[in-house]
């Protein structure tokens, strides 16, 4: 363990503890000397550590040994388990277990950064609907590290810092990170971390965040996974072999990275070490200073994108690192924990590092490249309208199981919650009580539109700590304290919870449209609740009570009481000394209590009782003289429907109240006790009553409002795009290509624009603010344009002045592939032209291809001015889609500048994506680093006689220059040519003024003349290219009706006599492919040789049919003999009949393997229509030397 792990622990001296060994022996004598012997070897053993490790070891100065005896052994005496027992904390000692075991919290796959769920790919579906459609909150939520989950919640208040390691596979970055940190990471010769792997270190200080990374040479590394270690560490260690590699080609990942995220200081802050290792003392000072001059050559190069300035905040450090074995290893690690302890801590506390880390490694998965800050302003104000229901209902956070209450989620403080007196509430109020506290007080539940069945409890908390209604004698007042009493816990509750709001959103900018729209949901759900408690107050239909309903109510008014007086009655002397009952009338009566148990008045029916508040008996006295009865009510009320009726912009509005104007009274107009205004403010959304009190007020030509400012609810009219949210369209979506088997799985992620609301406040009385709707006054806009490929929006401000535009970039969803091939393979998988380039992400596509060219439809009339220098080259071919549209091949340079967006690719990339995209076809190359050609991409052709340049290399056949040796490769090649009546034709002639056009042009001025003249010109070329080990041989067979073979298996010595054997065949007969192909077929047979690849080329203008069965025949003898034919058939002419020869060469291609790593030759076919592409196409045709890359072209 202490040859693997460290013995001192760096990073906290503290954590290390002094260890010891019990030992119990079965002996009965010599105790002693067996502790000495103990002791002795152990003491020796940890020598032989110190001297074969070179670690610093003092903590195993203060190790112990003691031996006892089964006699001592008594585990259940005090004494002794004082003396030999450790004592620990449970909780502590269960983190600091938990903290040695390393969890992997992310992968890269299918070049994609995947986040892990406790250790485990996670298969939960990402598209759960979201109110507010923010798919980073809902992927971040589904991010777990497992059992360091509990523990960053545990400490959640103290501070984070990050440290990482990374570089080369297998040169020690889990075992240094383990030294440093005193971290348990795996490690090996061989590769043994995949994708991010985390373990933490907790002092009393800080935690130390520890994050070991795979090697960057794995074919699974995406800048993604760069990136994150950039944005989350506070220390980046990056380890390079000395011995292997001095150059910095592995930093082209972070580079590749750099470009994503917008270059933010808050959250670009790491320091960067680069560690060389095992460089030896006298080097150092050199190493240092290459290096340091490479990393100043780069940043040179890339200018402000370049990767240190955009993503390293604190700095670069070049760092030699002794040689491995040497004490100076170990003891250099002390400089970490001082660079460590100078930088300032990245995340507030644990809870900010859990939250922010998990939203950048969502943000990563779905390639939203959008500012980390609006993230989690996003994520925080969508927690918090979640809970905003339960906030306000309750004044906690969570109820179900464990109640949580209000916090403050930066700090995780609680939300005050002060407990005060009632009588500081209540006026007159000479009782002390205590208050309840406002947390888990049921306020709110959107089913009840009353608030009969949420008052119940606090009614009866009121009633039992400060009067019961029944025993009041001015309802008035006791109404009175209960509406202060419920105006003060519904205060209560929406301070905390604008508190807890505006806690919870204080680092954030106030005009921030998220936080604004927060805002006013809140005051939304606040408003329900208040209105919901704002008490009616109007008289009960059943007695003389207050309604205590809420205002809004529709029903009949009701006191919520049995509607009985509970006062006893007046008349006492009347019953003499027994019980006094109680009044019979209802409550809030007028007038005296009196009982039904003996006839203290009249009795008798009111003149009245059809009348509104009438009491129905007469209190008069008994054998009262006048024949009119009347009850103790001083007024009877009309009774009538309130006049009030009008119409509104939120409906027609009808009073429901009675008249309560006396019936004596003459009146036209009928009021109710009601004397508010009573009508909903016209402003959408808002449920408050108009300001006025007059009850009548709707009777004037006037706007309802309630005299409050309201937040604006308009969109944004500026121009631009307010808001652009990166979304994935289904968490793994599948693409079915045109070739049957190919089906391709890969996450889709689309951006959606949005048109934030205005956070402008409408004034008081007035319907609209002044100026347009702007979701922030002078905000930010992004640009509207977007890229033609994949449909991101451009993420300048809208109106940049920059020219061209600039994005991030997505899936290639508006793309489908074109190529020179048909049927090609791109990525693993088989494709055809016609697929859909959806499963592209468009900045990576240009660098999977290295070297390349683009394919586009032809913006210069046809062409008709040829090429536009060395940025495009014409297609003469038709190529598909669309394949009567002209084409052009572009440079990368021009694919990007069509576009109209800036290159997302590094300086690095581009460089090497202008030059030429041919290769050396020696097969020694295709299994290591491939050899392009050294000059610029559309170059023209050099002259193979000449010298290479620079005098190093050799120049091929199609004028090429590479910087390697010449393949000498060696061919037999047998040119068939068709010398039918047709190939007599004058439509074609050979070139003046071009090789043996003298000898031409007296009898074969015609088209067999044009192919003799780029036989020669081919025979020609391959004699004066470099020196071959093994010449060529060359055959030539003309056919018509039947063959003529002029020569057979000749070297390229004078290609004077071969040309003078072939002048003596002029063209003639008909056309038979049959007897050339099986000429063809015994000429390889009789000169067979296995040193020596056999080329076919058949040439035509004719029409015939396929020579199925010879040609079969053919291909599979040579295939038998290990030696597979090339055959390249060419149209020479017309294209009318191009079916034949086609198939051909598909039937010889077949004989080959498809995942042949030769990518030189291929049987191929091809049109030609002229006398100067014959002759080109025929000083190529022996070597292939560019590979046939697909491009993605726009769909049309």
């Amino acid at each position: 363990m202490f040859e693997k792990y460290p013995i001192d622990n760096c990073i906290d001296p503290k954590q290390s503890r002094p260890l010891s060994l019990k030992i119990v022996l079965d002996i009965d004598d010599d105790v002693e000397d067996y502790d000495e012997k103990f002791e002795e070897y152990i003491t020796k053993m940890f020598e032989n550590l110190k001297d074969s490790t070179k670690k610093p070891a003092s903590i195993l100065k203060k190790f112990s040994t003691s031996v006892i005896t089964f006699q001592e052994l008594d585990v259940e005496d005090a004494n002794f388990q004082k003396k030999f027992s450790s004592e620990y904390q449970l909780g502590e000692w269960i983190i600091q277990l938990c903290c040695l075991i390393p969890i992997q919290i992310a992968v890269t796959r299918n070049n994609l950064f995947q986040p892990l769920k406790d250790g485990l790919s996670s298969n939960e579906n990402y598209l759960i609907e979201l109110e507010d459609g923010r798919h980073v909150n809902i992927i971040s939520k589904n991010i777990s590290f497992g059992w360091y989950e509990g523990i960053f919640k545990h400490f959640g208040n103290k501070k984070v810092k990050v440290i990482s390691s990374m570089g080369e596979q297998s040169c020690g970055k889990s075992f240094m990170l383990n030294h440093i940190v005193g971290t348990t990471f795996d490690g090996s010769a061989m590769r043994c971390t995949e994708g991010v792997w985390m373990s933490l270190v907790n002092t009393q200080e800080c935690i130390y965040v520890a994050l070991d990374f795979e090697g960057l040479k794995s074919l699974e590394r995406t800048p993604q996974e760069a990136l994150f270690n950039t944005v989350v560490s506070n220390l980046i260690l990056f380890k390079n072999q000395f011995t292997i590699n001095r150059d910095i080609s592995m930093f082209q990942k972070f580079q590749d990275g750099a470009k994503l995220f917008e270059s933010d200081p808050k959250i670009f802050q790491a320091r960067l070490c680069v560690i060389i290792k095992d460089v030896p003392k006298v080097d150092r000072n050199g190493i240092t200073r290459e290096f340091q001059s490479k990393f100043d050559q780069l940043v040179s190069k890339e200018g402000e994108d370049n990767f240190i300035t955009r993503m390293y905040g604190s700095g670069l450090d070049i760092i030699p690192w002794p040689v491995f074995g040497d004490t100076a290893w170990f003891k250099k690690l002390s400089i970490f924990k001082t660079t460590l302890d100078k930088l300032e801590t990245k995340y507030e506390n644990a809870r900010a590092f859990l939250q922010n880390t998990k939203v950048i490694m969502a943000k990563l998965k779905i390639c939203d490249w959008g500012s980390l800050d609006e993230n989690l302003i996003q994520i925080r104000v969508a927690t918090l309208k979640r809970l905003f229901p339960i906030a306000v209902s309750y004044g906690i956070e969570q109820k179900d199981s464990i109640i949580e209450h209000l916090m403050n989620h930066d700090s995780g403080e609680p939300i005050d919650d002060p407990i005060i007196n009632l009588c500081d509430v209540l006026i007159n109020l000479e009782k002390s009580t205590k208050l309840l506290p406002d947390s888990n007080i049921w306020l709110y539940d959107n089913k009840y539109e009353t608030c009969i069945q949420l008052s119940n409890n606090l009614r009866n908390y009121f009633e039992e700590i400060v009067q019961p209604r029944r025993e009041s004698s001015d309802d008035n007042e006791w109404f009175s304290n209960l509406d202060r009493f419920f105006k003060y816990i519904i205060g209560r509750r929406t301070s905390r919870v604008q508190n807890w709001y505006m806690q919870n959103t204080a680092k954030f900018p106030q005009d921030n449209s998220d936080v604004v729209n927060g805002k006013y949901e809140m005051e939304q759900e606040i408003s329900k609740l208040s209105l919901l408690w704002t008490l009616c107050g109007l008289t009960c239909h059943q007695c003389g009570l207050k309604c205590v309903k809420n205002r809004d109510h529709k029903e009949n008014h009701d006191c919520l009481t049995d509607h009985k007086c509970h006062f006893f009655c007046h008349f006492t002397e009347a019953h003499n000394d027994n019980l006094i009952p109680k009044c019979s009338h209802k409550a809030g009566h007028e007038g005296k209590h009196a009982c039904d148990k003996i006839s203290h008045l009249c009795g008798k029916p009111c003149s009245l009782d059809d009348k509104r508040n009438c009491q129905k008996v007469c209190s008069k006295e008994i054998g009262h003289d006048d024949d009119e009865h009347l009850c103790q009510s001083k007024r009877h009320y009309c009774g009538k429907d309130c006049s009030l009726s009008a119409s509104t912009p939120k409906g027609d509005y009808q009073c429901p109240n009675k008249c309560i104007i006396s019936y004596e009274e003459e009146h036209d107009s009928h009021r109710c006790e009601n004397t508010i205004c009573p009508i909903q403010c016209p402003i959408p959304n808002c449920k408050e009553r108009c300001q006025s009190d007059d009850h009548f007020h709707a009777f004037s030509e006037v706007n309802h409002f309630c005299g409050n400012e309201h937040q604006c609810r308009e969109l944004c009219e500026d121009k631009g795009i307010c808001q652009v949210v990166t979304e994935p369209k289904e968490q793994e979506e599948t693409y079915k290509g045109l070739v049957e088997e190919t089906s391709i799985t890969f996450t889709k992620y689309i951006q959606l624009s949005e048109r934030l609301k205005c956070n402008k406040k409408i004034p008081p009385n007035e319907f609209k603010h002044t100026g347009k709707h702007t979701h922030k006054e002078n905000g930010f806009h992004y640009c509207d344009t977007k890229c033609q490929f994949c449909e991101y929006y451009c993420t300048l401000p809208y109106g940049h002045t920059q020219q061209t535009h600039d994005t991030r970039h997505g899936n290639m969803t508006q793309t489908e592939f074109t190529g020179e091939d048909n049927e090609f393979e791109y990525a693993g998988y088989k494709l055809r032209v016609g697929d859909q380039g959806t499963f592209v992400l468009c900045n990576l596509f240009c660098k999977d291809l290295g070297r390349h060219r683009h394919i586009d439809y032809c913006q210069n009339a046809n062409c008709i001015l040829g090429n536009q220098g060395q940025d495009i080259q014409h297609i003469n071919e038709n190529v598909l889609p669309n394949p009567d549209e002209p084409k052009d091949f572009i440079s990368h340079k021009l694919f990007w500048k069509r576009t109209g967006f800036k290159d997302p690719y590094s300086v690095q990339d581009q460089q090497e994506f202008e030059k030429c995209d041919y290769e050396c076809p020696d097969d020694k190359h295709h299994n290591s680093d491939t050899k392009f050609c050294e000059l610029q991409l559309f170059h023209a052709p050099l002259n193979p006689r000449s010298s290479p340049p620079i005098n190093y290399g050799y120049i091929s056949l199609d004028g090429h220059h590479f910087n390697c040796e010449n393949p000498n490769a060696a061919f037999h090649i047998v040119l068939v040519l068709d010398r039918s009546w047709s190939m007599d034709e004058q439509d074609i002639k050979p070139i003046p003024d071009y090789l043996i056009y003298d000898d031409l042009k007296k009898k074969h001025n015609n088209r067999i003349g044009a192919v003799y003249q780029a036989v020669y010109s081919f025979m020609d070329a391959r004699r004066n290219s470099a020196q071959i080990t093994i010449p060529d041989s060359i055959s030539l067979i003309l056919f018509n009706n039947w063959a003529s073979v002029p020569f057979e298996y000749q070297d390229l010595t004078d290609p004077k006599v071969l040309l003078n054997s072939m002048l003596q065949y002029e063209a003639w007969l008909g056309t038979n492919y049959d007897s050339a192909i099986t000429k063809a077929g015994s000429l390889i047979e009789a000169h067979f040789d296995s040193k020596k690849t056999n080329v076919i080329i058949f040439l035509s203008d004719g029409e015939c049919y396929i020579p199925t069965n010879q040609l079969h025949a053919i291909c599979k003898q040579n295939k038998e003999k290990g030696s597979p034919l090339y055959l390249y058939t060419v149209l020479f002419g017309s294209d009318s009949h191009s079916g034949t020869l086609e198939e051909m060469a598909k039937i010889a291609q077949s004989y080959h393997p498809q995942n042949s790593s030769s990518d030189s030759l291929r049987c191929q076919f091809t049109r030609v229509n002229d006398a100067n592409k014959l002759v080109i196409h025929f000083t190529n045709v022996a070597e292939s030397l560019r590979k046939h890359k697909p491009s993605l072209l726009k769909k049309v």
